[in-house]
This record gives structure tokens, C-alpha cells and sequence, in this order.
């Protein structure tokens, strides 16, 4: 491996950390030379190269250069995590948040979860844990769902199998631990029941869109992103913060690491001071600051001080974000665009009305059935959900992202086998497509990111 010293004095290492830093928004990463030149210098030995000049050319190169970033983005990643971390945080998720949103959706009994920048799994796992443990009562019957997003694939093989060393407990009470997880040999692993409901995919927050229908990820009731947003560059926070907003429901709820808040950055919420504690509601008019006392639950046990880690979801290209002084209305839409717009807003009623106009104007487009049958589903309407699935299957069969859709169902539903037949179909069709295709209804999903996504759902579905 290239010593870090050596890359220090390479004549072309300040042009590489230069493209590194406007490619990937990791402004942590500008004035730690040390650490950065390390972790280049892995990624120099893996390739069999010996300078940064020739690193550029990968990194520059059109059939290797996005790859390579994300290999790069990786080894810049630090999965250093544990349960119940902040437990002032989690006082307010169990004291202000949660009651909150189950209270406003006690008709739907439904609620979604994102949290960006999973790493190995422990911050979705902790909510599913206070969930069920301190809220049991009242979401009995609920359809709950808690989605975990990382640009790190080998964090996300871990946190699938929910598998987890002593250190990951070092905030967690004995009997919480002893309760909800199983010794095997050295680790510890969750039990099934507190798994339930949570589930991890595969996202870069400053490269992949949000909020994405097809990719769903939208109409949160709450999103944890912590310690991620402080290693981006200014101009992508803002613009991470404003998707944020937009894939929450109204009075969503936003919760960033303690190093993150910022009332600029933040403006679009209504804040929320909780004891050691900020939160973020969305609101359509942010109100003033408002105080909330939250009730104290002893369920961590003091953890030693220690450095925030590294960000767990670097990035690629920031795509444009267009912005207009005046926001695009459903009423200046017409068709799928309508159909999307209201789905990014959780409209879902409007959204459904849409896509039934669209089919009485003609049955036979299959596209408009695959998002209407996205939009079921996000209603709770499984069983038509599924129906509209197959028929946009019938009106296509070489619709991709529809077989990858109905391996996702299959596999939520439990019909394992029939899930792993629809994702062989997927990687089937896609063997006819090269890398770099996208799809026109796949929010900028490549082939090549759908083929890793469905091999990732093989790999869970094959244990």
C-alpha cells in the first residue's frame, strides 16, 4: 500500500482530494490529510496503482469512475455505532415524537420510519425496540414499518442478519439485551419478533432521488438522520434538509445528531427544544421555538464521551435539485406527473383517484397500473395492490421494475419462493442491459443499481 506520507507529497494529491471532496460533498474530509491519504492509499493497493494521477483516470474513467467512488465512499465510511445511542434522543421519540404521531394516525393505524444512514443497524433496531417494548399497547394491530438506508452494502449484509458484537450494548441495560436478543458464540443476534417490520436497502442521500415513489421513500411519519449531515458541505445540507422535509407527511418529524442543528438550515420546521434534545416538525407555517418537558426513561446506561463518527452515507454527484420561488401544485399537472406529485406529498387518496382516471381513459398502459399499484399499497390495499402489480405484468412481460416490485411484495407478504422467482426474472431481463441504462419510471435507477439491489433480495430470501 501506498504510504500516506508518499501520497502527501504526490504532486496530484491536492487535485484528488479537491475532486473527492466536490464529488462526494464530504467537506469533513478537507483538513484531515492524514486520514484521508490512508484511506486512499487502501483503495491505491486494492487497484494495483502507485499514484493519484492514475487514480483520477479510474475515478474520471466512464466505465469504472462511478463504481470506483462508491469502493472509495466505502473505505471513507466508519459503521462505529450502538444501541439507544443519544439517550436523551430516544427520551424524546418515547416522550414527545412517537405519542404524537400514533395519536394524529389512530385511523390508519400506520406508520413509516426512515432512518438515513442505518450503518450496521442498531439506531432502526433501537426504535423497533422502544416500539415494542415501551409502546406495545398501543400500536397492537398497527401496520408499522421502519426502513433502514446506507451507501455501505457490507453494513447492510450485517444489519439484515441483525448480528451484533458486545460493544454495540455498552448503552444498553442488561435486561433489555438478555430480553430481546440471543447469545450466539461471541455476538449477540436479535430475536425474530423485534425484527419484524424493519427492513434495509441500499441509498446514497446526495447521489440517489428522494422522495421516490418507486424507490419508497416518502410519506414518513419520521426520519432519523444523525451524524451525517455535518460531513456535507453546506450548499448539500440545505439541499438534503429541504428532501427531508419533502418526504415527510404534514407534522412529520425530523430528528438530526446533536452537532447537526441549525435554525438556518432547519427554517422550513417548527423546532422543538426537548431536554438535550432539538427535534423538527414539519409544518406548513414554522412556528417559534416551543420547549417540551420530556419524561425521563432509564433504559441506557452512561457511555463514555467519545468523537462523532464519520458520516454513514457518503455520496456521489449531487443530481440538480430544481427549486422555484413558487412550488408546482397537483392542479398544474396532468397525468403521471399529477400521479407522482401527489405521492411525494402522501396524497394517497388523491394520488389513487388519478391513476383510476387515468386507467378509465385507457386500461391498457401498464405503467400507469405498476404506480397505481405503489400508491395501494402505500394505502394499505394490499390484495388490489398485488392484482395491479400482475396486470401491469400482463400488459408487459419485460416490465423490470414491476417484477422487482412484486418480488418486494412477495417477499413482505412471507411467500418466499414466489419472491425469488420474481427476482430471478429481474436479473434475467436485466442481463439484456448494460450498467449505465436507466429506467424512465425509475427515478434514476440505473440497471446496474437495480441488479445489486436484487441480488442483496436473494441473498436475505437464500439466507
Amino acid at each position: 500500500m501506498a504510504a500516506a506520507s508518499s501520497l502527501l507529497a504526490d504532486p496530484d494529491y491536492l487535485r484528488l482530494k479537491e475532486h473527492l471532496v466536490r464529488s462526494t460533498g464530504l467537506a469533513y474530509y478537507a483538513d484531515k490529510d492524514d486520514d484521508l491519504s490512508g484511506r486512499i492509499g487502501r483503495r491505491l493497493a486494492a487497484l494495483g496503482l502507485h499514484d493519484c494521477s492514475s487514480y483520477l483516470s479510474v475515478l474520471h474513467d466512464a466505465a469504472k469512475g462511478d463504481a470506483e467512488l462508491d469502493a472509495l465512499v466505502v473505505e471513507l465510511t466508519i459503521g462505529e455505532t450502538y444501541f439507544f445511542r443519544y439517550s436523551e434522543q430516544f427520551d424524546a421519540l418515547r416522550g414527545i415524537v412517537l405519542p404524537d404521531i400514533l395519536e394524529r394516525n389512530q385511523a390508519s393505524r400506520r406508520l413509516r420510519i426512515w432512518s438515513a444512514g442505518c450503518a450496521t443497524g442498531a439506531e432502526p433496531y433501537s426504535v423497533a425496540l422502544v416500539l415494542q417494548q415501551d409502546l406495545a399497547d398501543r400500536i397492537a394491530g398497527w401496520d408499522v414499518t421502519i426502513l433502514g438506508t446506507d451507501v455501505n452494502r457490507s453494513f447492510l449484509a450485517r444489519a439484515r442478519e441483525g448480528r451484533f458484537e458486545e460493544w454495540a450494548f455498552r448503552a444498553t441495560p442488561q435486561d433489555v439485551k438478555l430480553r430481546c436478543f440471543q447469545k450466539r458464540e461471541t455476538a449477540w443476534v436479535i430475536r425474530p419478533e423485534f425484527k419484524e417490520g424493519v427492513s434495509f436497502q441500499y441509498h446514497n442521500l446526495a447521489k440517489h432521488p428522494f422522495p421516490s415513489l418507486v424507490n419508497n421513500l416518502l410519506a414518513f411519519d419520521l426520519i432519523l438522520c444523525r451524524n451525517v449531515m455535518i460531513y456535507f458541505e453546506p450548499g448539500m445540507v440545505r439541499t438534503i434538509a429541504e428532501q427531508f422535509r419533502e418526504c415527510l407527511v404534514e407534522r412529520g418529524w425530523l430528528l438530526v445528531g446533536h452537532a447537526e442543528p441549525n435554525t438556518e438550515i432547519f427554517r422550513g420546521f417548527r423546532t422543538v427544544n426537548s431536554p438535550g434534545a432539538i427535534l423538527y416538525q414539519k409544518s406548513a407555517a414554522p412556528a417559534a421555538e416551543v420547549s417540551a418537558a420530556t419524561p425521563h426513561f432509564d433504559w441506557s446506561t452512561p457511555a463514555p464521551a467519545e468523537l462523532p463518527a464519520p458520516a454513514q452515507e457518503p455520496a456521489g454527484p449531487a443530481p440538480p435539485v430544481q427549486r422555484t420561488e413558487t412550488p408546482v401544485s397537483p392542479d398544474d399537472l396532468h397525468g403521471l406527473p399529477r400521479v407522482r406529485l401527489l405521492a411525494d406529498q402522501g396524497d394517497w387518496q388523491n394520488a389513487s383517484l388519478e391513476c383510476r382516471r387515468l386507467l378509465e381513459s385507457d386500461g391498457l398502459e401498464p405503467v400507469v397500473h405498476f404506480y397505481y399499484a405503489l400508491i395501494l399499497e402505500q394505502s394499505g390495499d394490499l390484495a388490489e395492490a398485488e392484482v395491479s402489480l400482475r396486470r401491469a405484468l400482463y400488459l408487459d412481460r419485460g416490465f423490470v421494475l414491476a417484477h422487482y416490485h412484486l418480488g418486494l411484495f412477495l417477499q413482505r407478504k412471507g411467500d418466499a419462493r414466489q419472491a425469488v422467482r420474481s427476482f430471478e426474472n429481474v436479473l434475467e431481463l436485466l442481463s439484456r442491459k448494460g450498467d449505465a441504462f436507466r429506467f424512465a419510471d425509475g427515478d434514476g435507477m440505473t440497471a446496474g443499481g437495480l441488479r445489486e439491489l436484487t441480488q442483496m433480495q436473494l441473498e436475505v430470501l437464500r439466507g
